[in-house]
């Protein structure tokens, strides 16, 4: 959690303007929410408020399935959004809603491994504030043009999919949905096949194969290239040179192209085992201490840890302010509750806690 404040009130007074949870009352002993009551001596200071801002969605950069052509009938590859906000860095944890439109009537949807096909569904993005849809299949054998609205915190933009007769068809062959840690190479090369008008393509067919991110830290083919481009051999198939994880981490997508058609491969970069590092070794005290070191005290503990990260949530409080949330206790007694739930916080939106006198307390299989 971070950008929190703690604020206390005063009698009558909110402790902030934007707290969801104050009320008055002419309630003359308990007084309202948050009031503790103001012609009593035991009415306190009112209460004391945690509260937080999550990140502003400012924009969703396609960054995965812009431009696709598809077959009548066929299928078309997943479409994948990044979420940033206003600074320009990624948001975690946002959903993003992906929307078929289908103004030509293609019956174009998404198709969900054993679930069932939808127009519609959310996805959260993950620590690179990415976010990818499921498969699109279209379901008449009519050309024609249908759309992908991804939407997000007010952020939407629209990937086109023109569905039309093409002599060639491209589909993976080897090297999708693989795994490689930071800085290593993926052990599987990336392999398309390529047909022409129904027969495997004449060899030396040449295929393109780009990693759809530009960023320094994502995965690159031999000599830093975003970039390859191959010919098939005599089996229509074409095959990448290595493909190497950069520092960056997540699924990353590699299109593979002929022409308009166009297939897709998933590769996801894991962060390196740090345990492999050796530790040094301590180095001895040429010096030895006169006096022997004392024994450790029975009732010393050392311990270390680290608590979960900066909330992102989507979720916030109900105040007039959409992008924040917060946690509110009455009076002293609030204040140890306020600081247990204090763990919880990015998780649970906003709690409200409220004490005073006399009251109790939820893969596509291969093409």
């Amino acid at each position: 959690m971070t950008g929190a404040r703690l604020l206390s009130g005063n009698r009558t007074v909110a402790p902030a303007r934007t707290d969801p949870f104050w009320q008055a009352s002419d309630e003359p002993v308990r007084g309202g929410i948050a009031e503790g009551g103001v012609n009593t001596d035991r009415s306190g200071n009112g209460r004391i408020v945690f509260q937080w801002k999550t990140p502003a969605i400012a924009e969703l950069t396609q960054v995965s399935g812009a431009g696709q052509t598809t077959q009548p009938g066929g299928g078309a590859d997943p479409v994948a959004v990044v979420v940033r906000d206003k600074a320009g860095n990624p948001v975690e944890n946002a959903s993003v809603t992906f929307t078929v439109e289908d103004p030509d009537k293609l019956g174009a949807f998404f198709f969900i491994k054993d679930g069932a096909d939808t127009t519609k569904l959310a996805v959260p993005t993950d620590a690179r504030g990415r976010a990818q849809s499921a498969p699109l299949e279209t379901g008449i054998g009519k050309e024609g043009e249908f759309a992908v609205r991804a939407e997000a915190g007010g952020a939407s933009t629209v990937f086109t999919v023109k569905v039309k007769k093409s002599a060639y068809t491209v589909s993976v062959a080897g090297g999708d949905d693989q795994r490689a840690e930071q800085g290593k190479a993926f052990e599987e090369a990336l392999q398309a096949r390529v047909v022409k008008s129904g027969a495997t393509a004449p060899a030396g067919t040449e295929v393109e194969f780009r990693v759809e991110d530009d960023s320094d830290d994502a995965p690159r083919f031999e000599d830093g290239e975003q970039v390859v481009r191959v010919k098939t051999d005599d089996s229509g198939k074409a095959t990448a040179p290595t493909l190497t994880a950069g520092e960056g981490t997540g699924t990353y997508t590699v299109a593979a192209s002929v022409g308009d058609a166009m297939t897709q491969f998933a590769v996801e970069v894991v962060a390196g085992d740090a345990s492999a590092s050796p530790s040094p070794s301590p180095s001895a005290d040429p010096t030895a201490s006169a006096d022997p070191s004392p024994s450790p005290s029975a009732s010393s503990s050392g311990t270390s840890g680290t608590t979960g990260g900066t909330g992102s949530s989507t979720t916030g409080g109900t105040s007039t302010d959409l992008d924040s949330g917060s946690l509110a206790s009455t009076g002293a007694g609030g204040i140890g509750i306020l600081l247990a739930a204090a763990a919880a916080l990015a998780t649970a939106g906003f709690v409200a806690f409220r004490f005073g006198p006399r009251l109790k307390l939820r893969s596509r299989d291969d093409v």
